[in-house]
């Protein structure tokens, strides 16, 4: 999908952390950036949606249009209104990375739709980055020809797609967050990445571990965006965790004099807590019941997949389960 890995992997992921973007112009502002990895001269569009796992049906909010033929969305619409419904609300299950031709295989209506109401259209790049709490948002891409994504771009889109989950449930717990730590944007860290120093920090933050985490995260972030970003664009993005510590999204700040800081923002997802299992277990459990590897939680959370693969070991024995079948059974029986 991806034509060459290029820097607009490290500008996509700089736009989805910018808090300074109106909440209206965020979406249409990621897909400009992406343009030059997601385009294919036919179209990019995105769908918000909330999509309950524990629901039947779905809910889209809004659709937006990033290029294509000005009547792309009504175009989109039509399309989408000729898929069965459930196959719709599957392609937006979490985890989505795929072209529709792959994607909906046992399904040759939804292509035949695509190809009916998108010019040139053979086939659909589709990535969702849903949160646990079922809001989501879905990436598309319509292709001129029938492809099939190879591993280590659909690798890179899933570490993207972390991103993009964290990022818009960040923008979400901004707007509702009541201040507490007195720091800028309720942050619990105020991190100078040139001197590699807290200047502040406050709840959880204040442990030595945690400040060291911190400052090690800010780093890896300064040396995606540096040269790395041209250098070796895939190894950048994988140096970007979607967490630090399963906690903070490290995002930029500047003083009144100019300066750049980075904030620590709480932003773990909401997961539901059954007792005897930490938030860590919890938010692990959650991802792989998603089908998430242990390799991707550990990204999402910015963990090792050492670290993810036993906290799900754990959380299972204190659980009383031996398969993952079994774990997802009880999971839901807390969650219902």
């Amino acid at each position: 999908m991806i034509k060459q890995a290029s820097s607009t992997l490290i500008d996509f992921t700089e736009a989805i952390y910018d808090l300074e973007m109106e909440d209206g112009a965020w979406i249409p502002n990621l897909l400009q950036v992406g343009l030059p990895i997601l385009d294919r001269g036919l179209g990019v569009a995105a769908i918000a949606y909330t999509r309950d796992p524990s629901a039947p049906d779905f809910a889209v909010h809004q659709k937006f249009r990033g290029s294509g033929p000005l009547d792309l969305l009504p175009r989109l619409d039509r399309m989408l209104t000729e898929w069965p419904r459930e196959v719709y609300r599957e392609l937006l299950r979490p985890g989505i990375v795929s072209s529709l031709s792959d994607a909906a295989a046992d399904h040759p209506e939804c292509l035949e739709a695509c190809r009916r109401h998108i010019d040139g259209c053979r086939d659909v790049f589709g990535m969702t980055a849903v949160d646990p709490n079922g809001l989501g948002i879905l990436l598309i891409a319509f292709l001129p020809k029938v492809t099939r994504l190879k591993g280590p771009d659909r690798r890179l889109w899933k570490m993207v797609g972390a991103h993009v989950a964290a990022g818009h449930r960040l923008r979400r717990a901004i707007v509702t967050a009541e201040s507490t730590t007195g720091l800028p944007r309720d942050a619990e860290a105020v991190i100078d990445p040139t001197r590699l120093q807290l200047t502040d920090a406050a709840g959880l933050a204040q442990n030595k571990a945690a400040a060291h985490a911190l400052r090690e995260g800010a780093v890896r972030i300064d040396r995606a965006r540096g040269k790395t970003r041209k250098s070796d664009p895939a190894g950048a993005i994988e140096m970007w965790k979607g967490l630090t510590e399963g906690r903070w999204s490290l995002v930029d700040w500047f003083d009144s004099d100019g300066r750049r800081f980075m904030l620590a923002l709480p932003n773990a997802p909401a997961v539901t807590d059954p007792r005897g299992l930490s938030e860590r277990e919890s938010l692990v459990v959650t991802y792989a019941m998603n089908g998430d590897s242990m390799k991707l939680i550990g990204y999402r959370l910015g963990i090792s997949k050492g670290s993810a693969s036993v906290a799900l070991k754990r959380s299972m024995r204190k659980l009383g389960v031996k398969t993952r079948a079994q774990l997802i059974e009880r999971f839901r029986a807390f969650e219902g």
